[in-house]
């Protein structure tokens, strides 16, 4: 039985049309799934009440025999609408085993018939495509990408505008795709698009704003002027683009928008070049990341972003296991507090050093507090939401986990690497045939995500799908060259199915490889599991321990090690990581079914 749906509802600054099943804030429309909007229908009329979960269960899914974790990932859903959290509710209320309660202010108004025509949906929703090159050497093409990047960064700061992030906005590249097309996809109503052509010294770029409703130009500007002229292009197209969409800038805002990092070109450029490679992920263009930023800092030692760029480099080196925990995350310290040092409100900076706090210094408080800094300054950053998310999953707060992954998917939405890991947060929570779905999603985006094909290996070894398993973790090792954890993991799932000497032999290799070259501890203790080699686990974890291995802390979520859980010597690892004192680490939910 759904809610009635004759009556509307006013609570801060938000609308909720029962008639027409629409969310909306200050005028914008909030996209909500049709359980999702229901769920919050339902708790919006009953407000200040008690609704027990059974009650809604009963009530929304009368005739379909659902889980408690599809009532779940409703709520998270309308937190996420919300902007709500759950520790801090200023709208929706958890009371813990029972139900929910909404607590804010509601007013009830007009239907949506007869109200005022509301502003319509995706006004302020924007996605600037990477600038096409016209220039003759191919090089240039990180400038064009840097152009939209950086316009897409300041806009971000921006909080009138939901501006798609990166990966999804660059998933067209190349591709001859209308901007209405696009703006369906991305679920915005905007698109920026442009084209850079340098020649020598002198350089002309064109921008345009399109209505992604009808493809129609807003506005449309060519620049043609001299290279040292580009701060100041990019200035004046955010402008201008703000202008014509009547966003009102605040004072920080605006500050921000027309920021200089530095004045020197040339370390300009050689940024650009660093996050075009970094933008790349592997191990190769790490390397080739780390030297542009370098150079970019020997130009201009005070130039904010390039440290930041470099603390990133340095963490993806660490955490994905390219490199020695020791030998790159306090570099990646460094680079962040520099950062920071030379300017505080940087964003993204607070999440490149709360990255560090989480996967290498275990300092739980100190990466929420510093997640949650970056979120309010760069409050569209994606990758800041997903390792929130991380953090939360790490100390057992699932819900809220997985309303900041979806909050990266929702600003990023065509991100393989963000998609996949909103699979691998169902994944912890075993919930496995979400999981499943979510991971076939982002392989359906792209069906090289190394990333996608290990954790579905995972979840499908936990469902006792043995074979699909070992053939989803080879193709992690096919399109990650050998990564760190994928061949390791398909060691462990031969152990599971009791292919003994395949086990054995990924474990030799490992074992010699790791003479030659970094290999987490935690990914050989992984193998020893599979073969249920109990001694030999806890041997590696205790060297994964000491090396600070910064895919330890994930052992303290991941199903496999419910067979060692409740192990005093596991127990006592979680102390020693300061993770014991977190809930649910010990007793674990049932598994689901794939």
């Amino acid at each position: 039985m759904a809610p009635n749906g004759g009556q509307s509802y006013r609570f801060g600054d938000f609308t909720l049309e029962a008639s027409e099943h629409r969310l909306r804030r200050k005028g914008e429309e909030v996209p909500l799934r049709p359980k999702a909007f229901e769920t919050l229908l339902y708790l919006v009329e009953r407000h200040g009440h008690l609704v027990e979960k059974d009650e809604l269960l009963e009530r929304l899914w009368a005739e379909t025999a659902v889980t408690e974790g599809v009532l779940t990932h409703c709520i998270t859903e309308v937190r996420q609408a919300l902007q709500d959290e759950a520790h801090n509710p200023r709208y929706l209320k958890t009371i813990p085993r029972v139900g929910y309660k909404f607590i804010g202010k509601v007013e009830k108004i007009a239907s949506a018939a007869q109200a005022p025509e509301p502003v319509k949906t995706g006004t302020h929703a924007i996605a600037v495509l990477p600038f096409v090159n016209l220039s003759a050497e191919p090089e240039n093409e990180y400038l064009c990408d840097g152009l939209a990047e950086e316009l897409i960064n300041g806009l971000t700061k921006v909080r009138e505008l939901r501006v798609v992030a990166h990966s999804s906005s660059f998933s067209f590249k190349g591709q001859s795709v209308d901007a209405r097309e696009i703006g369906w996809k991305l679920n915005v109503g905007w698109v920026v698009e442009g084209s850079v052509r340098k020649v020598a010294s002198r350089v002309r770029i064109s921008a345009q704003l399109i209505n992604a409703a009808d493809g129609y130009h807003l506005w449309s500007e060519q620049y043609d002027r001299q290279m040292e002229d580009l701060f100041a292009i990019q200035d004046e197209i955010s402008l201008a683009i703000l202008e014509r969409l009547k966003v009102k800038l605040l004072g920080r805002e605006k500050a921000s928008l027309v920021k200089r990092y530095t004045e020197d070109l040339e370390a300009y450029h050689l940024y650009l070049k660093g996050r075009y490679f970094w933008h790349r992920r592997y191990e190769g263009f790490m390397q080739k990341a780390q030297e542009s930023f370098q150079q970019a800092i020997e130009r201009d030692p005070l130039y904010a972003p390039a440290y930041t760029g470099l603390a990133d480099t340095y963490n993806s080196l660490g955490v994905w296991g390219f490199m020695a925990p020791g030998d790159v995350f306090p570099r990646a310290r460094a680079m962040a507090h520099k950062a920071l040092e030379i300017d505080d409100t940087l964003g993204e900076a607070h999440a490149s050093s709360a990255f560090v706090n989480l996967f290498y210094d275990w300092d739980w408080a100190a990466a929420e507090r510093g997640f949650k800094r970056a979120s309010e300054l760069s409050p569209g950053y994606a990758l800041s939401h997903l390792w929130y998310a991380h953090y939360l999953s790490l100390v057992g707060r699932f819900d809220e986990a997985i309303g900041e992954a979806k909050q990266a998917q929702f600003f990023d939405p065509l991100s393989p690497i963000i998609n996949a890991n909103v699979g691998w947060t169902y994944y912890l929570i075993r919930e496995y045939g979400r999981a499943i779905e979510e991971l076939r999603k982002t392989l359906h985006l792209d069906p090289h995500c190394g990333m996608a094909h290990l954790y579905m290996g995972y979840t499908y070894a936990q469902a006792g799908r043995y074979e699909e398993a070992i053939e989803a973790l080879q193709r992690a090792i096919d399109t990650t060259e050998r990564m760190s954890w994928t061949a390791e993991s398909l060691g462990y799932v031969y152990g599971l199915a009791g292919k003994r000497e395949r086990a054995e032999k990924i474990l030799h290799e490992s074992e010699t490889l790791s003479k030659e070259r970094y290999v987490p501890s935690s990914a050989l203790a992984l193998i020893y599991l599979g073969l249920g080699e109990h001694d030999k686990v806890f041997e590696w974890l205790d060297r994964a321990y000491d090396e600070r291995d910064a895919l330890l802390p994930w052992l303290s979520q991941m199903p496999e090690f419910d067979a060692v859980r409740s192990d005093p010597r596991f127990r006592d690892l979680l102390r020693r990581m300061w993770l014991a004192s977190s809930p649910h680490l010990f007793e674990r939910p049932s598994k689901t079914s794939a």
